[in-house]
């Protein structure tokens, strides 16, 4: 592959949800397209599942911190500090 998206100069773990979630489009345009060889798909395709992973982690934590936001008695709302661990996706 000339240019891996792999190869943007961050880790995979120090993505932002935002930065994964367009290098997972990125990843699953170039599998679309179909026109790569087979061991260069299967790192594509090895990279996409890890990205995924990593976006559906950081979009569990995220629900479960909404799901703690709770109505004080004036009606304002506030948030409770969830402390939940981050799931880097190296144990899946």
């Amino acid at each position: 592959m000339a240019k891996s998206v792999e190869s943007e100069g961050k880790n995979q773990e120090d993505l932002t949800f935002d930065e994964a979630l367009r290098q997972l489009e990125e990843l699953a345009a170039k599998l679309e397209e179909g026109d790569i060889p087979l061991e260069d798909a299967l790192q594509v395709y090895e990279r996409a599942v890890g990205l995924f992973s990593q976006c559906r982690s950081r979009l569990d934590t995220m629900e479960q911190r909404i799901e703690l936001l709770t109505e004080d008695l004036d009606g304002s709302l506030k948030t409770e500090a969830a402390d939940l661990p981050v799931d880097d996706g190296e144990n899946d």
